[in-house]
């Protein structure tokens, strides 16, 4: 896999049906596939990395956890694959979010997407506003 460091920000939209259109610089990118995640204790968005980046991810943080005799490190590998999707982008580049994620980050209309360096984030831009307004950053 080449590698691709994501940037920038974006605002899309989430349609009806639950689709987003990724940005157009990263199509290509994810023209393949996207693996969709949603980190229960972390920030409130959906990340969407590259089938190999979420590999890469996986063996350097999930695999070394010690399922069978940690019962967090078993608890949260579950909670990472519970929340985890392996989508198709469509011939617009859009990727379908699962209706639970779009109900637990009260996903509708606009959307901003976010590069961070290895996957994209799916904000609510209220929750984004609000986290950077707490943080004294971006907003």
């Amino acid at each position: 896999m080449e590698r691709v460091l994501l940037s920038g920000e974006f605002e899309h939209t989430v349609d009806p049906k639950g689709r987003v259109t990724l940005p157009a610089r990263y199509r290509d990118y994810f023209s393949r596939g996207a693996v969709l995640v949603r980190f229960q204790d972390d920030e409130p968005c959906v990340r969407v990395y590259h089938p190999d980046a979420w590999r890469e991810f996986d063996a350097k943080y999930i695999e070394p956890l010690n399922v069978f005799e940690n019962p967090d490190h078993s608890w949260r590998t579950r909670e990472i694959y519970r929340n985890q999707d392996e989508v198709e982008p469509d011939r617009q580049g859009r990727v379908l979010i699962p209706a639970q994620r779009i109900r637990e980050l009260g996903l509708s209309g606009k959307v901003k997407i976010i590069g961070n360096r290895t996957h994209l984030e799916i904000w609510n831009p209220e929750t984004l506003a609000e986290l950077e307004r707490k943080r004294g950053g971006h907003a």
